[in-house]
C-alpha cells in the first residue's frame, strides 16, 4: 500500500511525513526539491498484541503503509512544468492520496499566496490534480482519434467514449473518484493512474494554539467527510512531531497530560487504511504472527492468494475464526474442541479479524 503526500508549499508536508515514519527528512526548504521522500510505517494493531501473548511468536509481521511524501505544488504548476516530472510519476503509482491543507498561522512561514485559506487551498490543489489528468486525457484521445480515423474498433470506440465521459465530468469541477460509471469502465482506465480517481484523505494541519478549537475547525470541513471515497481528519504536524522524537513511556505520558487518548498520526494511518476499503486477516505458521491486507468481499482463496499463488491454485478449505473467539478458547486446540472454528470453501467472504490457516495441495 502507498499512500501520496500532497498539498501546496510550507503547509507542513514533510513535518507530518516526519511524525509519521519518524524520519528526518528536510523540511522548508524541502519544497524547492524534486526528489520524493519514501518510507513505511506500521499499522497500529492491537489484535496482534493479543495474539501474541497467545501463541509466543518468534516473529511478528504487522501491516505497513508506504508513505511518498512529494515536493509541494504551487499554484500553475501543471501549466508550468507539465507533467514530465517525477513528482507526478511518484503519486500515479500511489493507491491514494493525503492532501495536507495548511490552517495554523505563523508569520515566520508566510503562505505562497498571501494568507490562510484552507478551502482556497484545497481548490488549488483539486484543480492542479483535475489539470494532471485532463492533459493526460486529451493526449490519449488525440491518438484514439487518429487510430480510429485509420481503423474502426469496438474496443478503442469504447476507451474513446469512457474518455470523453471522464474529460466532461473534470470539466465540470467533478473528480474522477466521484463520477458515477460501471465497475468495468472504472477498471479500464484505472491503468491511467489518473490522480483524482484515487481515493483522498483531506488532513487540516492546524497550530498547537489551536488545539482547543480543533472540534469546531473540524466541524468546519464537514462536507469533505460526506464525499465519495474521501476521509479527513484534523491534527497539529508540529506536536505530532515532538511526540514522535519521545521515547514510547515518554509519549504517553505527555499524551495523557495533554488529556489524549492517542497520538492523532493513529488516526491518519487508521483512516488512510480504511480510505483503501482493507480489512486485516492474521496468519499462524511455525511461530511467525503475520497480518495480511485483503479488499473488502474479497474471498478465501484471494487470501490464500495474498499469501501464496500455490496456496490459491491447490485451495482446498480455510479454517477460520475471528481472533477474539480464539483469545478466548485459549489456543486453536481448545477453539476447535469448543466449537469455535470454521471450515470454509474458496467463495467465502473473509472478515475483518479472523484468523485463516489455509489447507491446500499442489
Amino acid at each position: 500500500m502507498k499512500i501520496g503526500i500532497v498539498g501546496l508549499p510550507y503547509v507542513g508536508k514533510t513535518s507530518i511525513f516526519n511524525a509519521l515514519t519518524q524520519s528526518g527528512a528536510e523540511t522548508g526548504t524541502y519544497t524547492g526539491k524534486k526528489q520524493s521522500n519514501i518510507s513505511a510505517v506500521t499499522v497500529p494493531d492491537e489484535r496482534l498484541n493479543s495474539l501474541a501473548e497467545l501463541f509466543n511468536p518468534k516473529q511478528i509481521t504487522p501491516v505497513r503503509i508506504d508513505y511518498v511524501d512529494v515536493a509541494g505544488f504551487s499554484k500553475g504548476e501543471i501549466e508550468r512544468n507539465g507533467l514530465g516530472t517525477e513528482v507526478i510519476a511518484d503519486l500515479r503509482q500511489a493507491d491514494a492520496l493525503a492532501h495536507i491543507v495548511r490552517v495554523f498561522e505563523d508569520d515566520s512561514v508566510p503562505h505562497t499566496d498571501g494568507n490562510v485559506d484552507p478551502k482556497r487551498d484545497i481548490e488549488t490543489l483539486d484543480l492542479e490534480l483535475t489539470l494532471a489528468d485532463l492533459h493526460i486525457i486529451d493526449k490519449r484521445l488525440e491518438r484514439l482519434n487518429r487510430e480510429l480515423r485509420a481503423k474502426k474498433s469496438p474496443v478503442l470506440e469504447n476507451e474513446h467514449s469512457v474518455l470523453e465521459q471522464c474529460k466532461a465530468e473534470l470539466e465540470s469541477g467533478i473528480p474522477l473518484r466521484e463520477i458515477d460509471i460501471t465497475p468495468e469502465k472504472k477498471q479500464m482506465i484505472r491503468g491511467y493512474g489518473f490522480l483524482t480517481q484515487k481515493p483522498i484523505l483531506v488532513i487540516l494541519n492546524i497550530g498547537e494554539n489551536q488545539l482547543d478549537e480543533a472540534e469546531q475547525i473540524h466541524g468546519r470541513f464537514a462536507e469533505y467527510g460526506d464525499k465519495t471515497q474521501t476521509e479527513f481528519t484534523t491534527i497539529s504536524a508540529k506536536l505530532e512531531m515532538e511526540i514522535a522524537q519521545l521515547e514510547a513511556e515518554d509519549a504517553r505520558i505527555f499524551l495523557a497530560e495533554m488529556g489524549l487518548e492517542e497520538s492523532a498520526l493513529n488516526r491518519v494511518i487508521q483512516a488512510s487504511y480504511r480510505l483503501l476499503g482493507l480489512i486485516t486477516f492474521f496468519t499462524v505458521v511455525s511461530k511467525d504472527l503475520r497480518a495480511w491486507t485483503l479488499r473488502q468481499g474479497h474471498t478465501a482463496v484471494d487470501a490464500a492468494a495474498t499469501i501464496h499463488t500455490d496456496m490459491a491454485r491447490g485451495f482446498i478449505r480455510a479454517e477460520t475464526i475471528h481472533w477474539k473467539k480464539l483469545v478466548h478458547g485459549g489456543n486453536m486446540a481448545k477453539a476447535k474442541a469448543l466449537g469455535l472454528l470454521r471450515l470454509e470453501g474458496r467463495d467465502y467472504v473473509v472478515q475483518d479479524g479472523e484468523v485463516l490457516t489455509i489447507r491446500f495441495n499442489v
